[in-house]
């Protein structure tokens, strides 16, 4: 993972650049590969805050037949 120091290092450098041609090379780049979304971590819903029945360790009459 790039730290934001780093990035503002890369773009300070970029800025300095004066050649036209580096410039749109490097805005092609940018443009095919964007940043990519942040995944939010497993067991964690959007916002935080998930529902789960009160019976959900409950166990399955239903599927008695099918666990031994």
């Amino acid at each position: 993972m790039i730290t934001d120091a780093k990035k503002q290092e890369v773009i300070a450098a970029i800025e300095q650049l004066e050649d036209e041609f580096a410039l749109d090379q490097i805005q092609w780049i940018l443009a095919k590969n964007p940043l990519p979304k942040p995944i939010a971590p497993p067991g964690f819903s959007q916002g935080g805050v998930f529902w789960m029945s009160e019976d959900f360790d409950e166990p399955l009459e239903d599927f008695k037949e099918y666990m031994y």
